[in-house]
């Protein structure tokens, strides 16, 4: 598996070739024990967009305090990252997954680590999980995912943002008996 995550890595230095980071997300699934077809919706919902006639999570995207921006590759989005936290802005959501800084920082161990999409899917995943863990059913964890608070208003933004990943995850959905299906 490590080779193929370097060579996945390898090619994501090639901003067009970030479309071929699928097989990362199976990886990483697998790893952690969550549905891939799921994380990957997720990732879809979180930075995806259309290229090339094909809608795909984009790994060099940023969120700082509501507003997108996406970058050319690595580089550039932690120069990004950089000058948000040198502005004192720490509202920041991080790469593929939208792993956010502020509630996250503690796992993320720096910020050039967590601009590496391989990790930020695996602490993306590992957030999953512990939500399924708390709840029993991964689109309830889905929702928790994006709002985990409790109020009227947060579960009303958690059961939209189920709703957008079931789109991307209906589009994709596996065969039904597929090892994927969830």
């Amino acid at each position: 598996m490590v080779t193929r995550v370097v060579v996945l890595m390898m090619m994501l230095a090639n901003p067009v070739a970030a479309q071929a980071v699928e097989p990362l997300y199976g990886d990483v699934a697998s790893y952690v024990g969550v549905p891939a077809p799921i994380l990957y919706a997720m990732s879809q919902a979180e930075s995806g967009q259309l290229r090339d006639g094909s809608f795909a999570p984009w790994p060099w995207t940023l969120n700082i305090a509501g507003k997108a921006q996406r970058y050319a590759d690595r580089e550039t989005m932690f120069e990004g990252l950089m000058a948000a936290l040198g502005d004192g802005e720490m509202l920041i959501d991080v790469g593929p997954m939208q792993v956010n800084w502020y509630w996250q920082f503690q796992v993320m161990g720096s910020p050039w680590r967590i601009t590496d999409p391989a990790i930020n899917i695996k602490v993306a995943a590992e957030i999953l999980k512990t939500h399924y863990e708390l709840s029993g059913d991964w689109w309830e964890a889905v929702g928790r995912y994006h709002r985990p608070a409790d109020g009227p208003k947060d579960k009303r933004i958690a059961e939209q943002y189920r709703q957008r990943v079931r789109h991307f995850y209906d589009q994709r959905r596996p065969q039904e008996g597929s090892a994927d299906a969830v």
